[in-house]
């Protein structure tokens, strides 16, 4: 079923795809589509994505956006921009009740075109801490913003 997938999507053929989509567990599915990416670079991966949001937007489809163009589709033009487009969906989504949304977002304030200014990667860490007191990220970013800005 799985080797039919990169198939179908580049044949277009997303009615099939999404029910391979619908017939395997979530996280397989997602990790087969990233990995299909890094294997042929094309954006019509993201095209299917997008279909699949366009019938049932969610947090978890938004963010599995958010990972390919973090990952496979990176060298793409604008794919940072992309990508923030996706996690503040997400984070919408959730209202921003999740910690793994929010983290995607201060990602995004240590990428090379710094989306998320430092202010607002503040901001964040503060969100995440107050869902989370024991994160990690957010505790160490925390520290190392606070620094740069003084």
């Amino acid at each position: 079923m799985l080797k039919n997938l990169e198939q179908l999507i580049l044949s277009v053929n997303f009615k099939e795809a999404e029910k391979v989509y619908y017939n395997i567990d979530f996280d397989q599915f997602q990790n087969e589509l990233i990995s299909i990416a890094y294997d042929n670079s094309n954006l019509i991966n993201y095209t299917f994505l997008h279909y699949l949001l366009m019938k049932e937007e969610s947090a978890k489809l938004h963010n599995l956006a958010f990972s390919l163009f973090v990952n496979a589709l990176t060298h793409i033009e604008g794919a940072y921009h992309c990508a923030l487009y996706h996690a503040q969906r997400a984070v919408e989504l959730t209202n921003e009740q999740d910690a793994g949304d929010l983290e995607n977002l201060l990602f995004l304030n240590i990428v090379p075109d710094k989306l998320v200014s430092d202010q607002k990667a503040i901001e964040i860490c503060h969100k995440i801490l107050a869902l989370d007191p024991a994160n990690k990220i957010a505790k160490s970013s925390l520290k190392e913003l606070q620094r740069k800005t003084k």
